[in-house]
């Protein structure tokens, strides 16, 4: 029993010396700051294409809603006109997932821009703050 409060007491202190190692080290900063930034914008961009997205599926509603009061309406006395009803509601329902489909490809290539950049920044910012660290001071002997 000696050895299993041993070993649990040696993982113990190996996490607590890796906890403090990355909580005093100040190059860590840029990347969790820059990480949280994407974070932010990319749920920006999220929101944008969501809301575009309702949009459309209320445009899509009205649409299928107005299709089917033609057709229920009209359909038995006037066929032609129950038939292009049901054309033009297909025809904008392509549009609109052509519009989708365009939207999350513009949405993907953002988000991706954002964690490249942001990451390209963080490195820089690692670099500056490890170079500042590690530059010796001129002084000269005594």
């Amino acid at each position: 029993m000696a050895k299993t409060d041993t070993k649990q007491n040696g993982m113990l202190e190996a996490m607590k010396s890796a906890n403090s190692m990355m909580a005093a080290n100040p190059m860590f900063g840029p990347q969790a700051k820059h990480f949280w930034q994407a974070q932010d914008r990319i749920l920006d961009e999220a929101q944008k294409f969501s809301k575009a997205w309702f949009k459309r599926r209320h445009q899509a509603t009205q649409s299928a809603l107005k299709a089917s009061s033609v057709v229920a309406t009209d359909g038995a006395n006037d066929p032609s006109a129950a038939m292009k009803a049901l054309a033009d509601w297909q025809a904008h329902s392509m549009e609109r997932l052509a519009e989708d489909a365009r939207e999350g490809l513009d949405l993907m290539t953002r988000c991706a821009e954002l964690v490249v950049s942001n990451e390209v920044e963080a490195i820089e910012e690692t670099t500056e703050i490890s170079q500042k660290a590690t530059k010796t001071s001129k002084s000269e002997p005594v």
